[in-house]
């Protein structure tokens, strides 16, 4: 290995240039904002930012041995733009023997340099829907010219990640410059064309942050590296491996997909587009390399245990060969998902979602009875708390379950004997359901366990909201606090709060559709119900009772029974 130093606009020109990739066995980009503006204090302070390892190869080698190679990204995007654009292939038209590097460690580094030099980022804004274009605002790294250097403070140098519009303006006696602009000047252009024409001459803070700025990013060499030469991949892996395992900048399934895409070269092409494509299904899921490598071992009835070992070249192959059909199950599942009215918000077991994918990917249909045992399953599965440790146990034993029950055809009753670590199993009994309405408040639970009791909703049509059929607002103090029951007796503060607690409870809960939610939105039950349409429409609803708030212990009451009854009726 031969160590060499470089500047960091050095190595944005090599990007540019490409002369710099990234190979396929590296992960996608994941650092936030807050981590890159940390690597930059750093730079400033001159602490030291770690080695980096390059490999050196000709593109000839890359030709014949058709490695993928991946360009950086440049203009990040949450939503649009978040993996790296593949390089042409054959990879790049040119001489064979000229020489490229691919980076081995160091990715996320060099991307968040490249990002804040020369590119932007787009995050998803908080309270924004996805599908919003607007909650991605275009911003680019700033610094705060004004920033004063402080040895105890945690951060010295202030970067921000911004639009023009919030760089414009001035608060707090801070002064934004746009840092990739930096790399445009040389050292004799630094003092006539920046500083001057700006009119930062009588500025001394704001002249010697430039200037250090201008030294750390342009003139000193602060990316060491050492560069290796090997021609294989997996050489190549092997130093990748050790090199990135011993520390905690990879996960393990990060090198376990890099292992992967070392025997199945378009692995990363064809899981990224799968990803993207089932993660905007419907209100979007959060699908990862994670679950997609788990569920080829799975519907292949191979051990799932993600260790380096289980995906040897032979597996790798299996899977590729598999690919399409594996696709198409998933793909299929996510949709079923959708149709049941589940996406990011309310799925928390994405692991138990594999075992939806193998029964489809073994020739299972979709008929009505099999889609509601389907639904049946994806609840209590997650209810339940299944696959909450033991994971890799419990898929095993819910697919043995499935191979010895008719393909054709999905129903519960063929995994109702599987005993899972913790003793928990797949069954009810009428006391846990009974218990199910004192024990989950509004939430994800909530939500499925209520998608049950309204299976005919058209879910992946229209958005359903969890309301509160006496309005939430009823229970706040300034209007329950004159409120006397029904019964007459005043209401004390033990009783108050107790109601307060069970407003957000099954009983007290429907699923509406988004638009008719918040038009309800806090509008008293007794007047909700008093339009014919309501009226007609709800489900659960107890007759010969007041619907004041004031009986609201006996509508609870009754409510519970009737959805109860239900709730026996599915799953008993």
């Amino acid at each position: 290995m031969a160590y060499e130093k470089k500047s960091i606009r050095t190595i944005i020109d090599d990007v540019n240039c490409r002369r710099l990739y990234l190979p396929a066995i590296q992960r996608k980009y994941v650092w936030g904002d807050n981590q890159i503006t940390r690597l930059m204090d750093s730079i400033m302070r001159g602490y030291p930012i770690g080695t980096f390892l390059f490999w050196k190869v000709k593109k000839d080698t890359i030709n014949k041995k058709e490695y993928s190679m991946y360009e950086f990204i440049k203009d990040y995007h949450e939503r649009d733009l978040y993996k790296n654009p593949a390089a042409p292939q054959p990879f790049l038209i040119g001489s064979g023997d000229e020489t490229l590097w691919a980076v081995l460690d160091g990715q996320q580094r060099l991307t968040s340099f490249y990002i804040a030099l020369q590119g932007s980022m787009s995050r998803k804004l908080p309270n924004k829907r996805w599908k919003n274009d607007d909650a991605f605002p275009k911003k680019e790294l700033y610094f705060n010219l004004h920033s004063q250097a402080d040895v105890d403070e945690d951060i010295s140098y202030e970067f921000r990640f911004m639009t023009p519009d919030d760089a414009s303006k001035n608060k707090d006696d801070s002064l934004w410059y746009l840092v990739k602009d930096i790399l445009k000047y040389s050292q004799d252009e630094l003092v006539t064309e920046l500083i001057m024409s700006n009119g930062w001459g009588t500025d001394k803070i704001a002249m010697k942050n430039i200037s250090l700025l201008h030294t750390r990013l342009v003139g000193a060499e602060i990316i060491n590296y050492f560069e290796i030469e090997a021609d294989s991949i997996d050489s190549v892996l092997d130093i990748f491996v050790r090199v990135n395992s011993g520390g905690t900048v990879l996960s393990k399934s990060d090198l376990l997909f890099s292992t992967i895409v070392s025997h199945w070269d378009k692995a990363r092409d064809e899981i990224d587009k799968l990803l993207s494509e089932i993660n905007k299904i419907g209100e979007g899921f959060k699908f990862s390399n994670d679950f997609i490598m788990r569920t080829c071992l799975y519907v292949l009835d191979m051990s799932v245990t993600l260790k380096v070992e289980t995906f040897k070249k032979d597996s790798v192959i299996k899977i590729r060969d598999n690919w399409d059909s594996i696709k198409n199950a998933i793909k299929h599942t996510v949709s079923v998902l959708n149709d049941f009215g589940f996406n990011s918000e309310n799925i928390l077991s994405y692991v138990a979602v594999s075992p939806m994918v193998y029964y489809l990917y073994k020739g299972g249909k979709l008929d009505a009875n099999s889609k509601s045992e389907l639904r049946k399953y994806i609840v209590i599965a997650q209810v339940k708390q299944i696959f909450g440790t033991a994971s890799n146990s419990a898929l095993t034993s819910i697919r043995e379950s499935l191979k010895a029950a008719p393909s054709d055809s999905f129903s519960m009753a063929n995994l109702k004997n599987i005993r899972f670590t913790g003793d928990r199993n797949l069954r009810y009994t009428a006391d846990e359901i009974d218990a199910m309405f004192d024990t989950y408040e509004i939430g994800a639970y909530t939500f499925m366990i209520l998608s049950l009791l309204y299976p005919n909703l058209k879910y992946s049509q229209k958005g359903f909201h969890q309301d509160h059929m006496h309005p939430y607002s009823s229970f706040e103090e300034d209007k329950i606090k004159k409120l006397v029951m029904i019964d007459g007796d005043p209401l004390d503060d033990s009783i108050k709060e107790e109601w307060k607690r069970r407003r957000n409870t099954l009983a007290n809960l429907q699923l509406l559709e988004g638009r008719e939610n918040e038009s309800k939105n806090a509008t008293a039950l007794v007047d909700w119900l008093q339009v014919k349409e309501n009226i007609e429409n709800v489900k659960y609803l107890p007759v010969g009772i007041s619907y004041e708030l004031s009986n609201f212990d006996e509508f609870m009451e009754q409510r519970q029974k009737l959805m109860s009854d239900a709730l026996k009726g599915i799953l008993l």
